[in-house]
């Protein structure tokens, strides 16, 4: 039986944000989500079925041809096509880093994947769900200062002491940054994250 997967698109480019911002990466990023965020500016309006043959056999070229060790499995939400992405990652090569960006209301887990989690809805619970997992990073979007006082009040709740990044809506970035600092003296272990391929014009 052939396996196939709902592709928007692959390509590659530099990670543009979160904990590896600036690392050269090839991008898988899948159809569909289950979440509709007013602010979202992912265009997931088309897809591809795919075997998931054929998109191991495109990203396996497009990554030798240009020496990329990191895959970045996006969305729209990765975890909506969970099993077809197991079997995915069973078809590429062991020295690929592979990391998946998702919303984290859909509860997976794979060890050999590295999370970069930015809840959207039922923020507490998506934290609770992951925050004990070594290879998990937490990416919020801050909008408010309520935005902040929520990323507090987890981290003191659940004695998260590893690195969170706050991220601001692009047309807000500066905005948010003054709020960020504002908060200074409340936040412990916090990274500013920002958009850099849209200011460099990349994808």
């Amino acid at each position: 039986m052939v396996i196939k997967i709902k592709v928007s698109e692959i390509f590659t480019s530099f990670q543009g944000e979160g904990p590896y911002v600036g690392t050269p990466a090839t991008f898988l990023r899948l159809y569909g989500c289950n979440l509709n965020c007013e602010w979202c500016d992912t265009d997931i309006s088309t897809y591809e079925m795919l075997s998931v043959d054929d998109v191991a056999e495109i990203l396996i070229t497009q990554m030798e041809f240009n020496n990329i060790k990191t895959l970045i499995i996006t969305g729209g939400e990765p975890t909506l096509q969970m099993e077809e992405v197991k079997r995915l990652i069973g078809e590429l090569p062991d020295d690929i880093r592979i990391q998946m960006e998702t919303n984290g209301s859909l509860f997976e887990y794979i060890p050999e994947v590295e999370f970069v989690i930015s809840p959207k809805e039922d923020k507490e619970k998506v934290f609770e769900n992951y925050y004990n997992y070594d290879n998990v990073f937490f990416k919020f979007v801050i909008t408010s200062q309520e935005d902040i006082d929520e990323v507090i009040s987890l981290k003191e709740k659940y004695g998260y002491d590893k690195t969170i990044w706050l991220q601001g809506e692009f047309s807000q970035d500066g905005e948010m940054a003054d709020l960020i600092r504002e908060n200074f003296p409340r936040l412990e272990n916090v990274k500013l994250s920002v958009q850099t391929h849209k200011y460099l014009n990349q994808r």
